[in-house]
């Protein structure tokens, strides 16, 4: 299968290479040479949003002089700044030329910002883990259900704010408090994120056997309790490139009986611990669309010490996540990914070592649980696009921020390899230290407010097959 696949990609990408470039090359010359004064930057739609928050995001400004070529590549750019901002619907740039200057015309369809929901969600790693123990009960278990109430206020004063506010009850408590501003400076490159979130349990898993995650229940009390403190001070060089210095503490208190049945919980001999993270993190975005990429790159690195206040967790870490999609002809794309965490100490206590099963996953493996201190993950697809973007208008809507929508449908094959070092590896779990390669084929269904719906069709190491539901970017990004 790699070596049709590599022969298709070469066919497709040098298809008329050479005569494509010979016009292009011509075109880009004239171009170049013709310079432009920008003379005004108009913004319409711009209801809530205040109009700093959009020149942000563009790397020219009135008054300045520049190539016709150079124009339209930092108009391409800044069309997927503004997209990755996930405040708008849609967003088009009309070009206006009136001899030796220019006139740039933004129209913006603003999304809806206030999200008061109700929560009504499986409790579970992945809709699949979930359905496989809800038919295993005969339909009849809806323990593992959370509901409560989110509110979720995007854009808040028009500053791109974000105010949430989380109370969840159900299989997984979950309360939060999260504030985040894009700056706080008169010059738009400081910026700051506060997060308190309370998680508590009444069912945690303790150990993994055989690849699945083992479960210590009490009816009457909790069993497991987080607190988890987040703050960030995040420094914006340019549009594409972000620094982040980061602190976390995190607190987490165990029933007596899960202290027994794994002493290596939380390696301390108590049934409480914690410890704090500091971290330096830098971003590079150039992806025209972080939820679902066709082209672009990607570059995430961070590197964080563990200090130990009542856990035994004091080693180093270094995260990185890179990113490249390409159009290899028009309707086709290529996607790769590659992700890895190394950290230095061999002996991790259980509650920090999880790896592939949660945000992580080598698709085909959605219903294992691996862990490990270390690990790199590789994905790779082609992606041919069936339905382009459409846009559309949805009858008896009134609101402009619902009543336009758009849509878009992908067929893709897809090949992930993992791989998951874990030194102390108990209970029989072998598909730790051992490589994990799971393949199919996916439908993608992409829709506005970055909904996304993937049936995947996969097949594992294993020699095991089955279809799985998601709701996410398979290329993902941490949280």
């Amino acid at each position: 299968m790699k070596h049709i696949l590599i022969i298709f990609l070469l066919i497709v990408s040098n298809n008329n290479l050479i005569s494509k470039n010979k016009v292009l090359n011509s075109e880009n010359d004239s171009l170049a040479k013709e310079f432009l004064n920008i003379s005004e930057i108009k913004i319409k739609g711009n209801k809530k949003t205040k109009k700093e928050i959009i020149l942000r995001e563009l790397d020219f400004e009135v008054g300045e002089k520049i190539s016709t070529i150079e124009l339209n590549t930092k108009i391409s750019d800044a069309k997927k700044n503004l997209t990755n901002l996930n405040l708008f619907n849609f967003i088009d740039f009309d070009i206006k030329k009136n001899k030796n200057t220019v006139t740039i015309e933004i129209e913006l369809v603003e999304r809806w910002y206030v999200w008061p929901y109700p929560i009504f969600e499986i409790s579970e790693r992945n809709f699949n883990v979930w359905w496989n123990d809800f038919k295993e009960t005969n339909y009849s278990d809806f323990s593992r259900i959370n509901y409560g109430l989110f509110l979720n206020i995007e854009n808040f004063r028009g500053r791109n704010e974000l105010i949430a506010l989380k109370y969840r009850r159900g299989f997984k408590e979950h309360y939060q408090i999260n504030y985040k501003i894009p700056f706080i400076k008169n010059n738009q490159n400081l910026g700051i994120n506060t997060d308190i979130e309370f998680f508590r349990r009444k069912k945690t898993f303790y150990k993994t056997v055989e690849n699945n995650l083992i479960f210590y229940e009490n009816s009457q009390n909790f069993t497991s309790k987080d607190l988890i403190l987040n703050f960030d001070i995040i420094f914006r060089k340019n549009v594409k490139m972000k620094h982040k210095l980061k602190m976390k503490i995190f607190h987490t208190s165990i029933d007596d009986s899960i202290k027994l049945l794994n002493p290596n919980y939380l390696s301390n001999n108590s049934n409480e611990g914690s410890f704090i993270k500091f971290s330096y993190n830098f971003i590079y975005e150039n992806r025209d669309n972080k939820n679902y990429p066709l082209k672009g790159n990607y570059i995430d690195i961070e590197a964080s010490k563990n200090l130990s206040i009542s856990s035994p967790i004091k080693h180093f870490e270094l995260y990185s996540h890179f990113e490249h999609h390409h159009i290899l002809k028009e309707k086709i794309y290529l996607g790769s990914s590659f992700r890895s965490r190394v950290t230095h100490k061999n002996i991790q206590s259980y509650f920090t070592n999880e790896t592939f099963g949660f945000n992580d996953y080598v698709r085909g493996y959605e219903y294992y649980v691996v862990d490990g201190k270390d690990y790199w993950l590789s994905k790779s697809s082609v992606k041919i696009c069936l339905i382009k973007p459409k846009k559309l208008i949805i009858p008896y809507f009134k609101m402009e921020q619902f009543k336009k929508s758009h849509y878009s449908l992908y067929f893709s094959i897809f090949s992930d390899l993992g791989y998951a070092k874990n030194i102390q590896n108990f209970g029989d779990n072998t598909l730790a230290n051992s490589i994990m390669w799971g393949k199919g084929i996916s439908l993608d269904y992409v829709t506005y407010y970055n909904k996304m719906i993937r049936l995947e069709f996969a097949i594992n190491r294993l020699s095991e097959k089955g279809v799985f539901l998601h709701f996410s970017n398979p290329f993902g990004t941490k949280k």
